[in-house]
């Protein structure tokens, strides 16, 4: 499971396309023209191809180094290393590994089946006259002619212009259909590698349980989720048609957080806002929910995302994971709270709806080390001290005491 020319192969073509595109930007931002240049694309590419081609091989691995180190004792002409054992590679390491064999034998047989159609006698059948094209051409298409169609339709299923227009020059940018081939190849090869990572840990968890039955708890936020908020707010919208519901109907979104934090903390600022809770159906009017669905379905996006990393948190050294997941995840959260604000912020009641339903599925979908990288330590040390499972018994026992001993002294009696 080492480095070596199958990882070295895809990695140097990857490397090439990331430095024509470093040089494309940079040209762009001098304001160079063309900007397009073939000669700094290569240059550069070149550069940064041979960078990731030595690294690939394993340059930088210390697995790679194989001299031993020189004895201390000079009496000695030779040194005498002991070999260290063998340590049994990570589930990871082995399927990085098979990704990248499978990626460099993809690429071999591409270069085989290109250089067989481009010889000019090869086994190939010709059905183009001659002087009318080239069979051995590479097309192009301008980047607005990829970029506007994704824009539109997005812009149709939402409604709003989630992707800025395109500028002229950039529009006319040339691509090579070449170029798109190696980006539809690399993004298969990804997608390949993150469902063999999600089959793995799907697999190594039931194997835990099958195991070990006590150590493969139910995911009991995650049913939550779905049968306490996804659910009803799918169906709600196909179910009224005018997709306006009153606001009583719509209480316990307001109302099961405060509520859930003042049977846990018994602290007057929760019981205010049970009280708010309490008069929103009175005072608020009816909620338009012509968008939940679209917020709804970008919470569950967030949650796959969620879901990925749990299992990644199995197979990555655990400094990796937290920095992956602190870039990622934060990410994907800034990006869904501006989506639900840009979506629902026309009716103000339907904004303070969305973003309550935005922050009660991230508590209960993002990972837990992920929350607690960005819970205050105070806060969530005071969450974990509270016995959730004898919860519901002494709260019942407070209010006994509450009612028995504090509300006669409230009222003057002994």
């Amino acid at each position: 499971m080492q480095p070596g020319l199958a990882r070295a192969v895809p990695l140097g073509i990857l490397g090439f396309i990331g430095g024509a595109l470093l040089a494309l930007v940079i040209r762009m931002l001098q304001g160079l023209d063309p900007a397009g240049s073939v000669g700094a694309a290569f240059v550069l590419g070149a550069f940064i191809s041979s960078g990731t081609f030595v690294w690939g091989m394993g340059a930088f691995d210390p697995r790679m180094n194989v001299h031993g180190d020189h004895a201390a004792d000079e009496g000695h002409d030779h040194a005498i290393v002991k070999a260290a054992p063998a340590k049994d590679p990570k589930p990871i390491s082995i399927l990085g590994a098979f990704t990248w064999q499978m990626t460099f034998w993809t690429i071999l047989g591409i270069v085989v089946i290109a250089a067989l159609a481009f010889l000019p006698s090869g086994p190939h059948i010709r059905n183009v006259h001659p002087g009318q094209g080239d069979v051995a051409g590479v097309g192009f298409v301008a980047l607005g002619g990829i970029y506007q169609p994704i824009r539109e339709f997005l812009q149709t299923a939402t409604g709003l212009e989630l992707l800025p227009a395109m500028s002229a020059e950039l529009s006319g940018l040339q691509v090579s259909y070449l170029v798109l081939f190696i980006v539809f190849v690399a993004v298969t090869m990804l997608s390949l590698f993150l469902a063999g990572a999600l089959f793995a840990g799907a697999l190594q968890y039931f194997a835990n349980g099958k195991k070990n039955p006590d150590s493969a708890n139910i995911a009991w936020r995650v049913l939550v989720f779905i049968l306490g908020v996804a659910a009803p707010l799918l169906t709600i919208p196909l179910l009224v048609p005018s997709k306006e519901l009153p606001m009583a109907i719509l209480a316990p979104v307001f109302l099961l957080v405060p509520l859930l934090l003042l049977i846990a903390y018994r602290k007057p600022i929760w019981a205010i806002l049970v009280l708010i809770g309490l008069l929103l159906p009175v005072i608020g009017p009816p909620v338009n929910m012509p968008n939940i669905a679209s917020v709804m379905f970008a919470i569950i996006g967030v949650g796959v995302l969620a879901f990925i990393f749990n299992v990644l948190r199995g197979v990555l050294a655990e400094s990796t994971w937290r920095i992956a997941a602190g870039v990622v995840l934060s990410i994907a959260v800034i990006a869904l709270v501006i989506y639900t604000i840009g979506l629902t912020r026309s009716d103000i009641w339907e904004l303070i709806f969305s973003l309550l339903v935005v922050v009660f599925s991230l508590l209960l979908l993002l990972p837990v080390p992920y929350l607690k990288m960005i819970i205050p330590a105070s806060m969530w040390a005071k969450f974990a001290a509270i016995k959730w499972m004898t919860l519901i018994p002494d709260v019942a026992g407070w209010v006994a005491n509450l009612l028995r001993t504090g509300l006669p002294s409230f009222l003057g009696q002994k």
